[in-house]
């Protein structure tokens, strides 16, 4: 153990200040608190922190750090300067940050000349192409003005057209003939069912408006499923009440039946539909004998 450390150690058992509590004053570890005292200095973190050490214990222990910096300066280890190599990175760090920037800027230089060649090379190509334009659309003109005749229209009807020909008459048009209109005839009679044939039309169009407080009706499509036989396929069964309208068109033959004839108003392409009998039910049949 050196003096110093004695010194120091003899004036903190004096003061009774343990290590743990010297530790808390000073806020110096413990092992460096040790170190000091049995000196050996090599324990701690370098020379500078040394003097600075012993000037705080010193001031713990109630010693003049002066003064025993004094007494035993000759003891203590000078502190060393320590040689950094931090301005030796600054300036390597600096050198790259310029290599960088030069090295950006050339490249935007290098960007903006082949920017000033692109645009110089479009100028010249887009003034290229609208003269040629022009060219084209002046030749154009040139040749519609050449390529109109110089003539007038004939006002005599005895001149001759361009070929050397009298001019032909332009033919007067035939009218369409008008077809006939839809024929309903009644054909028979038979029990509660009426038969009836409608000639000069491809469809069967059956207006329907209850004319009276309400009425039954039921519609049915006639269709062929083999030769000589048919089958009904239902359109529609419903109670019609007082106002009601309906509308059907069917490419094939019909069957109805018209639950009070009184209540009902039918009209078939036109026509309007009668019946035998207007209290009782009736059963109606409309054959469509489609036009040629």
């Amino acid at each position: 153990m050196s003096e110093l450390g004695q010194l120091l150690k003899k004036a903190r058992m004096d003061n009774d200040i343990s290590l743990d509590k010297l530790e808390e004053m000073t806020k110096i570890r413990k092992r460096y608190l040790e170190a000091i005292e049995t000196g050996e200095y090599k324990i701690l973190p370098g020379s500078f922190y040394v003097r600075a050490f012993i000037k705080s214990y010193a001031e713990a222990v109630g010693l003049d750090p002066n003064e025993v910096l004094g007494l035993y300066k000759s003891v203590i280890p000078a502190p060393t300067v320590e040689t950094t190599v931090e301005p030796i990175r600054r300036k390597k760090t600096h050198a790259r940050n310029s290599d960088k920037i030069s090295k950006w800027a050339s490249t935007i230089l290098m960007l903006a000349f082949v920017m000033l060649i692109l645009g110089v090379l479009y100028y010249f190509i887009s003034q290229s192409y609208e003269g040629d334009t022009k060219k084209q659309v002046d030749e154009t003109d040139k040749i519609t003005e050449k390529s109109e005749p110089d003539s007038k229209p004939a006002t005599d009807g005895g001149a001759l057209n361009a070929s050397g020909n009298k001019p032909t008459a332009t033919p007067t048009p035939v009218p369409t003939p008008t077809p006939a209109a839809p024929v309903l005839t009644l054909v028979r009679s038979e029990g509660s069912t009426d038969y009836y044939s409608l000639t000069g039309a491809d469809k069967l169009t059956i207006n329907y408006t209850t004319k009276g407080e309400e009425c039954w009706l039921r519609i049915d499509k006639i269709v062929p499923v083999s030769e000589g036989k048919t089958e009904r396929q239902g359109l529609e069964t419903k109670l019609y009440k007082k106002g009601e309208t309906r509308e059907w068109v069917s490419d094939m033959s019909v069957y109805i039946t018209v639950g009070l004839p009184a209540a009902a108003d039918l009209l078939v392409n036109g026509t309007p539909l009668t019946f035998a009998d207007q209290k009782n039910a009736r059963n109606v049949i409309i054959e469509l004998n489609k036009s040629v």
